[in-house]
């Protein structure tokens, strides 16, 4: 290989992609580039984003497309670009050396190591003359100042040990009135007029929602639930969500949900289809089912492959600008609408709440569509009439502009989430169609991604390159015990255990009982990272226990269960200072706690009957449905002609029921 080029021309990533005409010799990581980094002794300059990163687009164009820095750089470092959600072992171990160094972390990531990929020193985002500046300080002290780096190397190892350090802790009692505190303090952390956390940027943090509409239902805590609705309100009403198209961005960076990072994500979009349908069966609201039917509409115009399987992301940027796909001017609305502008500026808050910057306006409400409709003295659904009619006008307008890239590789763990999202808006809604998208997404990860030993992580272009990190696999178990509770098709449930086996078989610490982050057939890093923090997405250590918790009780395996009370417990003490942080982990801690119930249906009627139970929010449980024994639990439960409901807490059972409105009662 001639490592005086760009070498990123042969890469499938479209991050990758995007810098294979810089002027930087990039190369992508790989031990023959560690080897000739120790061959030249040159340190690596490891360089981290992802093609929907806006600063990542900024210093590319400021600086690795200009060749005075290309020149520093080329000539001082072997220079490695990595895609962050290709290779989040990577990220996850160079993004502790930015919080170690700074206590923060973000895209751009730019790190320096030593050949055998040691890190000495990290940041994020350089301007282009603080980056010269910090390339010629970093190759002097490289090539001039040994025992400094090393001091430097050995620092930041014993700080990455001390962050990846688990002790294996001895059985505890999860208690009701520990949580209890808990919830109470997270509580003094809400928004209470705008929802979510109070404070910005705002992520939306689908899995502490989940965690607490949970609580709130469970206790009938009237503040979590309270709390729970404002926040998904305010993120359907803001510009954080696409009031024309659907779909959500990936974050707000005001308090009011209004001006969003423009980017959407596969991911956010996947586990909010799951968070609306839940909390549909709660507050019966309107406004929820139209964001999951407008998100899956804009997951099949936009993300759905030819193969049936979901694209990764889409930009904040069209033309260099960030948002300027999604803004509009009010003279181009008002041009367009004609006399309905002035209803629609007051809908969408046009040149009011709803202005931006250069006379730019984000499309975004401030009340529900019967308040509205109230305040103007119209009917709710002349409203509803109006609003559709605008989209159906606006969106071909919008279509016309170009349009921002979208990164089409393949991620399993993100396609995962988004199967678990469809059969939950599928069992809400009762729309076969979102059955249909999640099954055929499912069949094309288990047909190309999993070979029986290995799970591949990414596809692009007909590849798949990368072997699964402990994320893919726990994420598509949860997809796959969900998919099984909703059909109780048996090969979903199987496939489950087998990937749960390969899981122990690959990714399992004797030592504190946890799961590592990659793959123990991998070629080890610098550093072992154990993933425990629950952030936008769910710490993959959160999901695998989970995940053996209810496989335990389906399977009825008690060794699964007795594994996610040691990892719950390992990491219990700090649940009660960072509750957003082990979001996850609360679920596991409430089954735990709290009543969990298996039900268990038999006969005929049995995947019907379940549907429908399942319509009920009852998060508390697994569903087992069957028209024959063919698991344990569901052995000495078959009645000739009937189909029998058994409600059962830690396998003792209530006296079975044969209607579903009995076992409402029930529950």
């Amino acid at each position: 290989m001639n490592f005086q080029q760009n070498n990123l021309k042969s890469a499938t990533s479209p991050y990758l992609k995007q810098h294979e005409n810089n002027p930087v010799w990039w190369q992508s990581w790989s031990d023959e580039v560690l080897n000739h980094a120790k061959e030249v002794n040159k340190p690596l300059l490891i360089s981290i984003g992802y093609s929907a990163c806006h600063w990542c687009h900024v210093m590319e164009h400021q600086s690795f497309e200009d060749k005075e820095v290309a020149k520093v750089m080329n000539e001082n470092f072997v220079c490695i670009k990595i895609d962050r959600e290709e290779r989040p072992d990577l990220d996850a171990l160079y993004m502790n050396v930015s919080q170690l160094i700074h206590q923060s972390g973000g895209w751009p990531l730019n790190v320096f190591a030593l050949p055998d990929g040691r890190p000495f020193y990290g940041g994020t985002y350089f301007p282009k003359v603080q980056w010269i500046e910090l390339l010629e300080n970093i190759n002097h002290l490289y090539h001039q100042n040994q025992p400094k780096t090393m001091e430097y190397v050995n620092s930041i190892a014993d700080g990455l040990n001390k962050m990846e350090t688990i002790e294996l802790k001895s059985d505890k009692t999860f208690s009701t009135s520990k949580i209890d505190e808990t919830f109470e303090f997270w509580l003094q952390q809400f928004d209470d007029e705008w929802g979510g956390f109070n404070r910005a940027p705002k992520f939306m943090l689908s899995n502490a929602w989940e965690t607490i509409l949970r609580y709130g239902t469970q206790t009938k805590n009237e503040n979590c639930l309270i709390q729970t609705k404002i926040t998904l309100d305010r993120m359907a009403f803001g510009g954080i969500y696409d009031q024309l198209k659907g779909g959500f961005s990936r974050y707000s960076v005001d308090p009011y949900w209004k001006v969003p990072h423009f980017e959407k994500m596969l991911y956010d979009n996947g586990q909010l289809l799951s968070l609306y349908s839940n909390a549909y069966k709660v507050y019966e609201e309107n406004e929820y089912k139209k964001v999951v039917e407008e998100t899956i509409n804009w997951l099949k115009d936009e993300m759905l492959s030819p193969e049936n399987v979901f694209y990764s992301a889409i930009d904040a940027d069209s033309e260099g600008e960030e948002g300027k796909y999604y803004v509009w001017k009010s003279d181009e609305l008002k041009a367009v609408l004609k006399d309905d502008f002035d209803l629609f500026q007051k809908y969408y808050n046009v040149d009011e709440f709803g202005e931006w910057e250069h006379g730019n306006n984000i499309l975004m409400r401030l009340t529900d569509d019967e308040d509205f409709a109230n305040q103007q003295n119209i009917s709710y659904e002349a409203l509803q009439a109006k609003v559709s009619e605008w989209k159906k006008i606006l969106n071909p307008i919008r279509a016309q502009r170009i349009k921002p890239h979208r990164d089409e590789k393949v991620l399993t763990s993100w396609n995962a989430l988004t199967i678990k999202g469809l059969c939950d808006a599928f069992i809400t809604f009762e729309n076969d169609e979102y059955l249909d998208l999640a099954k055929n997404a499912t069949n094309f990860i288990l047909e190309n991604q999993w070979n029986g030993e290995i799970l591949f992580r990414n596809y692009k272009d007909n590849q798949t390159t990368i072997p699964g990190f402990l994320d893919d696999y726990a994420l598509l178990i949860e997809a796959l015990i969900k998919i099984y509770e909703v059909t109780s098709e048996m090969h979903y449930l199987e496939t489950a255990q087998t990937l749960t086996e390969e899981v122990f078989n690959q990714f399992y610490n004797h030592k504190n009982k946890m799961f590592a982050y990659k793959s123990h057939y991998d070629t080890p890093l610098v550093n072992e990272t154990f993933e425990i923090y629950d952030n936008v997405i769910s710490s993959s250590n959160s999901v695998m226990a989970n995940n053996l918790f209810k496989l335990g009780k389906i399977l009825n395996q008690e060794k699964y269960i007795e594994q996610a009370k040691q990892m719950l417990t390992n990491i219990e003490e700090k649940i009660h200072d960072y509750p957003t942080g082990f979001a996850n982990w609360i679920q596991l801690y409430l089954n735990f706690a709290y009543p969990f119930k298996e039900i268990v249906i038999v006969g005929e009627n049995a995947l019907e009957f379940s549907k429908q139970i399942q319509q009920c929010y009852v998060p508390n449980a697994i569903f087992v449905a069957s028209k024959t024994e063919n698991l344990e639990i569901t052995q000495n439960r078959f009645i000739e002609n009937k189909t029998s409901i058994h409600i059962c807490e830690n396998y003792t059972c209530q006296l079975p029921v044969y209607s579903v409105e009995e076992a409402y009662k029930n529950l």
